[in-house]
């Protein structure tokens, strides 16, 4: 008989769990190619209010979701989904289900009213995930380059 596997969200607390998470974050964020250079960055990001959920199958990062609660005059509470990702290779076993269903409701613990997320056009995969789980399409981001 096959024992079902134990799969946990916890928070990333210390350097051991960022650097668990690297290898599956690199996976969206193709650009973070130095492991000491994310640690830094996350944990840059945590000091200003970043946080990183780590769903782990039988102890093993497979999937990430980082986030920050804010608070606006046009949006009220709501939870920013920054980063969302599951590795490639346990894809289609409702990883990604679990995680964004988990960060629904860490959002509604915390008051927030609604969760958002901004995902590149480019990832259409994405978007039809996104929509299935019910999230509508609510503003265009415009972004002016700086540098």
């Amino acid at each position: 008989m096959d024992q079902q596997p134990t799969i946990e969200i916890v928070m990333a607390k210390d350097d051991a769990d960022i650097a668990a998470s690297y290898p599956v974050v690199k996976e969206l964020r193709t650009h973070m190619t130095d492991p000491e250079a994310y640690r830094a960055q996350i944990r840059r990001q945590m000091d200003d209010g970043y946080t990183l959920a780590l769903l782990k199958i039988d102890g093993e990062v497979a999937g990430c979701g980082g986030f920050r609660v804010h608070e606006t005059l046009s949006r009220g509470r709501y939870m920013y989904v920054e980063d969302l990702v599951t590795s490639p290779a346990k894809r289609s076993f409702g990883l990604g289900d679990k995680l964004f269903d988990w960060l629904a409701n860490e959002a509604r613990e915390r008051g927030c009213a609604q969760m958002e997320i901004i995902s590149g056009v480019q990832r259409g995969e994405a978007h039809r995930f996104y929509h299935r789980k019910r999230m509508t399409i609510k503003s265009y981001q415009l972004v002016l380059p700086l540098t």
